[in-house]
């Protein structure tokens, strides 16, 4: 088995966080003799969250305003990312789709056309999208977590919110360059 830097990245960290929560929970101090076993538990709890954060994807979609896909192929970006080429891609897509094809219908197809060109660019957009997914789900877990436990306790808010409202904007930001990279190269390949 070959792991690749998206296997460690988006399991083993979250899993070592989860991990590391459970033992300060618990009281069990951290014991370096246990690093293998502690490794295989992390790499387990790790791909726990990675499927939660899957399953949590249309909730974070919902608290983001809408899919980036959707929001990219109607024009409306964010403050980081804009795609400005909407109007001519998606009259493209339209073109090969069935008719009164929906959104994800149509990100499907761009898709398609993006992955097939094995761009390492898109794989590392995708890669970083899954990781901050994955990050956004471990903190808002440790956070329900924390603050649960210490909820009379400000400094907890005063610490978790700011995190989590930044791992969620990155989180959010991840996914509309990924988007975006998507309908571009599915723009390119069209174009060429």
């Amino acid at each position: 088995m070959n792991f690749k830097a998206y296997d460690i990245l988006s399991s083993l960290i979250p899993g070592f966080l989860i991990l590391l929560l459970a033992l300060k929970l618990g009281g069990t101090p951290f014991d370096k003799d246990m690093v293998i076993p502690y490794t295989a538990i992390a790499f387990l709890l790790g791909n726990v969250m990675n499927t939660l954060s899957s399953w949590l994807e249309d909730f974070y979609f919902f608290t983001w305003g809408g899919k980036p896909s959707f929001r990219l192929l109607e024009g409306k970006g964010i403050w980081k990312v804009k795609f400005y080429h909407c109007e001519k891609t998606k009259e493209l897509l339209l073109a090969e789709a069935k008719p009164n094809a929906c959104h994800d219908e149509l990100f499907s197809i761009a898709m398609q056309y993006a992955n097939a060109q094995k761009d390492p660019r898109v794989e590392d957009f995708n890669t970083a999208y899954a990781f901050a997914r994955v990050i956004l789900t471990t903190v808002l877990f440790g956070a329900i977590v924390l603050i649960s436990r210490n909820y009379l306790d400000w400094r907890y808010y005063a610490v978790l919110i700011p995190i989590l409202f930044i791992v969620w904007l990155r989180c959010k930001q991840r996914n509309y360059y990924y988007t975006r990279e998507v309908l571009s190269v599915y723009l390119k390949i069209k174009n060429s």
